[in-house]
C-alpha cells in the first residue's frame, strides 16, 4: 500500500499542494494518507475530493475567504502579546476565525465516508500519547490535529483534551508505517533555522531544546519513508494564510526539482 506522510506547518501547507500537483501529474496515486496539523487539511483535502486540481482550486479559494484575510498573522502579532496569550489565556489567537471554513467544509464528513484511506494524528494532554483518528467525525478531528499549542485552545473529544499532532510526530512516517502503509512518500515544511550560538534567555534555551527533541525523531522516523521531499518553506509564517499562490509554487517546483529520484525510488 503506497502512503502519503504530511508534515504540519501552519499557513506553509499550501506547498503540501503545490507538490500533490506535481505528483499527480507524475501518475503518482496513493492508497491512504496521514496528516498532522495543517496536513491534515490538506490530507482529508485530497482523501475527500480525489482530485488535486479541485484541491487547488479550493486552495486558492481559501486564502481570499473574507475571515482569513481579516485574522492576525503570527508576523502581526507582538511577542509579549504571543507571551501572554500562551501563560495566561486559553489561547492567543481565536481559533474560531480560523476554524470557520473547516466547520463549513468537513461538517457531518465521516472518515469511513472518504474513498482513500486517511489518518491524522493529535496529542492527548492529559497522558501526553499521540492519538491517531482513522474513524468517527472527521471535524473534531482535524481540529485537534491543528491546535498549535499556545496559539489556538485545546480541542476536547470525547470528554479528553487534544492538542497539535506536531508536538510529538511533525512528519508522521511513524504512524503511516504503522497503519499498515509499505511505500511511503513524506512531504516536509521547512522551518528556518535559528543561531542558537548564543542563547539570550530561557524561552530561547527551551525552543532550543524542543528543536532537539524533534531533529532526533524525525532522524528515528524519517527511515522509514522511501522518499522524503522537503519544500524550501523557510522564508514563509507559520500563520500568514496571504502567501497561498506563492507557496503552492514553491511546492511545485521542489516536486519537479526531484522528479527523476521520486520516479526511481516509486518503481
Amino acid at each position: 500500500m503506497r502512503a502519503l506522510a504530511l508534515s504540519g506547518g501552519g499557513a506553509k501547507g499550501a506547498a503540501h499542494v503545490g507538490a500533490l500537483l506535481e505528483l499527480d501529474r507524475m501518475g503518482i496515486k496513493f492508497d491512504m494518507v496521514v496528516g498532522t496539523s495543517i496536513g491534515a487539511l490538506v490530507g482529508v483535502g485530497y482523501a475527500a475530493l480525489g482530485n488535486v486540481d479541485l484541491l487547488y482550486e479550493y486552495a486558492l479559494n481559501l486564502q481570499n475567504t473574507p475571515l482569513i484575510k481579516k485574522a492576525p498573522s503570527s508576523k502581526e502579532i507582538k511577542p509579549f502579546i504571543k507571551c501572554l496569550g500562551s501563560s495566561m489565556l486559553p489561547a492567543s489567537l481565536p481559533s474560531f476565525l480560523y476554524f470557520w471554513v473547516l466547520n463549513k467544509i468537513l461538517k457531518n464528513l465521516r472518515f469511513e465516508d472518504l474513498p482513500i484511506q486517511f489518518a491524522c494524528t493529535a496529542v492527548n494532554i492529559e497522558n501526553g500519547e499521540l492519538t491517531v483518528f482513522t474513524q468517527g467525525d472527521i471535524l473534531p478531528a482535524v481540529k485537534a490535529s491543528m491546535a498549535m499549542p499556545g496559539v489556538f485552545k485545546p480541542v476536547k473529544i470525547d470528554g479528553k483534551k487534544y492538542t497539535d499532532g506536531g508536538t510529538l510526530e511533525i512528519l508522521p512516517i511513524r504512524t503511516t508505517k504503522r497503519l499498515g502503509a509499505d511505500e511511503i512518500v513524506g512531504l516536509k515544511l521547512l522551518s528556518k533555522k535559528r543561531d542558537y550560538s548564543e542563547v539570550k534567555n530561557s524561552a530561547d534555551a527551551f525552543d532550543r531544546i524542543d528543536g532537539i527533541r524533534e531533529n532526533i525523531l524525525q532522524t528515528i522516523t524519517e527511515s522509514d519513508a522511501n522518499i522524503i521531499i522537503e519544500l524550501p518553506t523557510e522564508k514563509y509564517k507559520t500563520l500568514d494564510f496571504t502567501q497561498t499562490q506563492e507557496l503552492i509554487e514553491t511546492g511545485r517546483k521542489a516536486v519537479i526539482d526531484k522528479k527523476d529520484e521520486i520516479l526511481e525510488k516509486l518503481r
